[in-house]
């Protein structure tokens, strides 16, 4: 039997990524048949050019292999109009080879590393940290890493013949890039949630326009010359369905007008996409869990369920069940 080399629990530093990748795609490609690796131009996307920031931490060995890391895609968010920071922890892992050598397991080691770090309230703090994880991972992370379930995840989906968004005036256009009056769109409609990730033009851009992995399509709705409404569209695969997606969502919540429009050109976009069904996710709590089902969206459970760890008092995970606002693209999932 192997044993424990010496290693160093740590916060990422420059110069780890080629260990980092090389124990990622070492690690992932023994356990998932369908895995492609992750190069060098993806991580630096996703954790150097992310607007809201980074979160790594990492196992070291002493010859500098990456044994372990615990890691978030962090989110600028507002409570009740406050900033603070969540994280959506992904590509945790462990080396198979020395998970069970040292006192305990390198992933709640790493883990517990990351959460005296990065966690508690505040604008440089992470006052959730939440995920999708598989079982085993719950497993663990619930005995040990304070994991706690918020909900089975749930989505809206619906034969693209069944919806039918109301008459309206107002006509969604499809834009080449995520505009700069999305600023000014985000923070008209931030009051409207109670807990929302920021969703300025540098987030939505980094997010969807440089993406090097999948095409989105945005499009917008303008009322009086002034952007009323975002929505995001991508043909693609969630929840092992391959399925026309609304992504994201950036519009009043009681705005049939505006709804009925961004709703007309996905419809559009999925038809020329050549689908034959559209699907969504947002939480039960908010106000389009409702407004989609009315116009033809029923509910469908997902293999996906959300967990999370709460570093506030007062908005802990009773409240975020409550009031906290997602969309599929707050997830790493499509």
């Amino acid at each position: 039997m192997s044993s424990a080399p010496a290693y160093e629990i740590r916060a990422y530093r420059p110069g780890d990524e080629p260990a980092i990748l090389a124990a990622f795609n070492r690690i992932f490609a023994r356990v998932d048949p369908g895995f492609h690796p992750r190069g060098e131009a993806e991580w630096r996307w996703l954790y150097e050019r992310n607007p809201s920031g980074r979160r790594i931490f990492l196992a070291v060995a002493e010859d500098g292999r990456v044994l372990a890391q615990y890691a978030g895609i962090p989110q600028r968010v507002r409570l009740d109009g406050e900033a603070t920071c969540f994280s959506q922890s992904v590509d945790s892992m462990s080396d198979p080879e020395f998970r069970r050598l040292a006192r305990e397991p390198l992933f709640v080691q790493v883990g517990r590393a990351f959460d005296a770090a990065f966690g508690g309230t505040g604008p440089e703090k992470d006052t959730l940290m939440w995920g999708l994880p598989v079982p085993a991972a719950f497993r663990i992370g619930k005995k040990a890493l304070k994991y706690e379930l918020i909900r089975q995840q749930h989505k809206l989906s619906a034969p693209l013949a069944r919806i039918a968004p109301s008459t309206t005036p107002l006509e969604a256009e499809e834009l080449r890039a995520v505009p700069p009056e999305t600023d000014a769109l985000y923070e008209r409609l931030a009051p409207e949630r109670r807990g929302m990730a920021v969703r300025d033009q540098a987030q939505m851009r980094w997010r969807y326009d440089e993406n090097p992995n999948h095409r989105y399509r945005v499009a917008g709705v303008r009322r009086a010359g002034e952007l009323a409404g975002l929505a995001v569209f991508r043909k693609g695969c969630f929840d092992l369905v391959e399925d026309a997606l609304l992504v994201d969502w950036l519009a009043p919540a009681g705005d049939e007008s505006v709804r009925a429009a961004l709703l007309a050109w996905a419809l559009a976009a999925a038809r020329a996409e050549g689908c034959e069904r559209l699907t969504t996710l947002f939480p039960e709590s908010a106000p389009e869990w409702l407004a989609f089902q009315r116009l033809g969206f029923r509910v469908h459970p997902t293999r996906y369920f959300l967990v999370a760890w709460s570093f506030s008092s007062v908005h802990d995970l009773a409240w975020m069940q409550r009031h906290w606002y997602y969309t599929l693209g707050d997830t790493d999932l499509v």
